[in-house]
């Protein structure tokens, strides 16, 4: 199960769907933060769950679950489970607000390089670096964003001193968008876009 943290979104329409090599009993309960899902697939395997809130994708959405057991059922080749509730207006009762620090920095001296900017292949970790060295201090941000949505995996890994290396896999064709950020700012370059 998990929950989807509801508070300051406003009502609307809550989607889950479930994909993976069986049906998956679902049900959604309402709690003090927001939505709880519980779903239960039947076959091992790996399961994608999408999340959409008002239609759109949350953060991180769709997130890979992979699952283990015993098999209690028949395995499909993709089977489709789904939830879909309509939300009421929910405040948090304690203020769990985390205000990040102020940082000084300069997106625009963050460099970047690396064939995963340019051009991406399908099935293969895709690479580049980031140097943020005489940036100043702050947060980096990386998203790649696909044809059918958010892609399902990027790993960012600090080397040290500001730098990063970020691998990501795709699995669809198409036109995809690279965006990097130090803080709140785009660094110089971002979006990218890549080919696959």
């Amino acid at each position: 199960d998990f929950i989807v943290n509801t508070c300051s979104a406003g009502c609307g329409t809550l989607a889950v769907t479930i994909d993976g090599p069986s049906k998956a009993s679902m049900d959604c309960t309402d709690v003090e933060e927001g939505y709880k899902v519980r779903y239960t697939p039947l076959v091992p395997g790996d399961y994608f769950i999408a999340v959409k809130y008002n239609g759109f994708h949350i953060v991180g959405s769709p997130f890979r679950v992979p699952c283990t057991g015993e098999l209690l059922a028949s395995k499909g080749v993709t089977e489709t489970s789904s939830v879909m509730v309509e939300t009421v207006t929910k405040v948090s009762k304690k203020s769990s607000q985390v205000s990040l620090p102020v940082f000084k920095s300069d997106a625009s001296k963050v460099t970047s390089k690396g064939m995963g900017l340019k051009r991406a292949y399908m099935n293969k970790q895709n690479t580049f670096s980031i140097s943020a060295s005489d940036a100043g201090a702050n947060l980096l941000f990386v998203a790649v964003y696909g044809p059918k949505g958010p892609c399902e995996e990027v790993f960012v890994k600090h080397l040290g001193h500001n730098s990063y290396q970020v691998n990501y896999a795709v699995r669809d064709r198409g036109d995809y968008v690279i965006i990097v950020k130090w803080g709140e700012d785009h660094i110089p370059g971002s979006p990218f876009k890549v080919e696959v």
